[in-house]
């Protein structure tokens, strides 16, 4: 972290040194959370929260600080990508488990998980070409040093014995640098991979245009010596607490060991239209696509100066509001489902501030 520090210090010295003219320092930082079943306060020990059904939750995070020169681009990053997706029964069962409710005698669940997690930050080169003056192309390239990972499967069933009593089996297999599911006491894996990202802007006539974002077009993690569990777990040993309610430590049987373990980074896609009614009015149509969830969004612009605009856009698949602003190098955006943002499933945040050093 000091090192990282002390180089971001360095590199904005010197951008600001040499010139805004010749390098233009940039920040951005994105956020984007969705969780189906339950509000995201849920997954921050929130328990008392209503429950809907729903199989996909994940979080994207990234921050970024550096400088562009002409058409490069050279940026410090850190990541965080958390993906989850399971059977809506398994999310039904951890809702009623967790908030202590009432569970249907002799009813069964379905367990179904599939977890992928990345924590990483590294370094990020882009290069931007325009072949005209109606497209123009990017590439970036990220190197990735891994700090924390999950990868795997579970998959199995449950049976309720009573109001506050159940058993359980499932089989597992996934790797990790914890371990949350049996708490094995592991050395942290190191871990190193990259990243491919690509954009292309198209502006077919003067009234349309269309960019399209790949992100982690190709992107791999390769962590050595990584820690895995593939196994079976049963509640054979159970305990009740005070209030009677079930608790496991669960018997395992299978084997742990470690591995050289190869993680896919889960493809993102966007893509932004934008239909130029008047010089001051837009009309808009995004789609986001982030593996396990796809989103749809319609909206309209308003510039009131060449280079400062409001947009405001109605997410169609989880009936959502997103409000941004655009303008003096500075990009602000702020979407969610509620109002009351402690009882949001669909949370967004993004910032980028170009040039103002």
């Amino acid at each position: 972290m000091y090192f990282r520090l002390t180089l971001l210090s360095v590199l904005f010295m010197f951008a600001t040194y040499v010139g805004a003219d010749e390098y233009r320092p940039y920040i951005a930082v994105q956020s984007v959370s969705y969780s189906e079943p339950v509000i995201l306060n849920f997954m921050l020990g929130e328990r008392q929260t209503p429950l809907k059904k729903g199989s996909k939750a994940f979080t994207y995070n990234k921050a970024e600080v550096g400088f562009r020169w002409g058409n490069w681009q050279f940026g410090i990053l850190e990541r965080l990508d958390y993906q989850l997706e399971f059977s809506s029964e398994t999310a039904e069962l951890i809702y009623l488990a967790e908030n202590r409710l009432p569970l249907e005698t002799g009813r069964e669940y379905e367990l179904r998980i599939r977890a992928q997690h990345n924590y990483s930050h590294g370094f990020r080169l882009a290069y931007r070409h325009t072949f005209s003056s109606r497209i123009n192309v990017g590439l970036a390239a990220s190197y990735l040093q891994g700090k924390a990972f999950t990868d795997g499967t579970l998959q199995g069933s449950a049976t309720v014995l009573g109001e506050k009593d159940y058993e359980f089996q499932f089989d597992t297999d996934y790797s990790y640098s914890r371990d949350i599911l049996f708490e094995r006491d592991v050395a942290l894996p190191s871990g190193n991979g990259y990243s491919l990202d690509f954009n292309i802007d198209w502006r077919p006539n003067k009234y349309f245009t269309a960019q399209l974002d790949v992100v982690d077009l190709v992107g791999k993690m390769f962590w050595d010596n990584a820690p895995f569990t593939t196994a079976t777990a049963s509640s054979d040993t159970k305990a009740f607490d005070e209030e009677g309610y079930v608790r496991y430590d669960p018997a395992v049987s299978g084997f742990e060991s470690n591995k050289d373990f190869t993680q896919t980074l889960p493809r993102k896609i966007f893509i932004a239209t934008k239909y130029h009614w008047s010089p001051s009015v837009g009309l808009l149509a995004e789609l986001q696509d982030y593996t396990v969830a796809r989103f749809t969004s319609v909206g309209a612009e308003w510039c009131y100066s060449h280079n400062n605009c409001f947009q405001s856009l109605y997410n169609t698949t989880i009936e959502a509001l997103s409000l941004r602003y655009q303008g003096h190098g500075v990009r602000v955006e702020l979407a969610s489902d509620k109002l009351d943002l402690e009882q949001a499933r669909y949370f967004v945040v993004q910032l980028s501030i170009n040039q103002v050093f």
